[in-house]
């Protein structure tokens, strides 16, 4: 374990002593650390102790990201920080006015993000569901969705900004092209992965 890392766990049972937490919880806390971060360890953290640890003292206490330990409770974001949830903005890979805010491919795009981050139809209303596994269907693999600003209006969007564009090898298997470099969440939002194994799992 590393000396910064070390250091910062040290640091938070210092702050959880302060808060009151007892030393057995404090010694469970130093056993689960050492046995390493795992979704159910961390979800039961957020449940039981969710007052006295943030999701950064969640990070600090296994050695990893706030990343890290988003990707383990699966973009739960009833289990996020207000501020963790303000960073899932970060996912969007787009920069887009308003006004072309309101074509409803941007909308699909939206409802794809949070099904990528939480799989469960169960989240969307029947409607909802049934139109996003239909805009699904109307994907193209060999294209890929491209947002431009000053692009005019099409079939694709009529209030203008967004355009299709043949598949290139960096854009791999990603449903949409980022105006910067993707991130590695990014990455697995926007995955055409998430779309072939939900359309599988969940055929009618």
């Amino acid at each position: 374990m590393g000396k910064n890392v070390e250091e910062k766990r040290e640091a938070l049972f210092e702050k959880l002593k302060d808060k009151g937490v007892s030393s057995e919880r404090r010694r469970y806390l130093r056993r689960v650390a050492e046995e390493g971060a795992s979704p159910e360890v961390i979800k039961r953290l957020r449940t039981d102790m969710k007052k006295e640890m943030s999701v950064q003292d969640l990070a600090d206490l296994f050695g990893i990201s706030r990343q890290g330990v988003y990707h383990h409770i699966k973009g739960d974001a009833s289990q996020l920080d207000q501020g963790d949830r303000a960073d899932l903005k970060e996912l969007r890979p787009f920069t887009v006015p308003g006004h072309q805010q309101q074509c409803s491919l941007y909308n699909y795009i939206t409802a794809h993000m949070k099904f990528a981050l939480n799989p469960d139809p169960s989240s969307f209303t029947a409607t909802r569901w049934r139109e996003l596994r239909n805009w699904w269907a109307t994907l193209d693999e060999s294209e890929i969705i491209v947002h431009d600003p000053d692009q005019p209006g099409n079939d694709l969007a009529q209030c203008g900004g967004w355009r299709l564009e043949g598949r290139v090898p960096a854009d791999g298997d990603l449903i949409v092209r980022p105006h910067g470099k993707p991130t590695a969440q990014q990455r697995k939002v926007f995955t055409r992965k998430v779309i072939d194994q939900a359309l599988k799992r969940y055929a009618e």
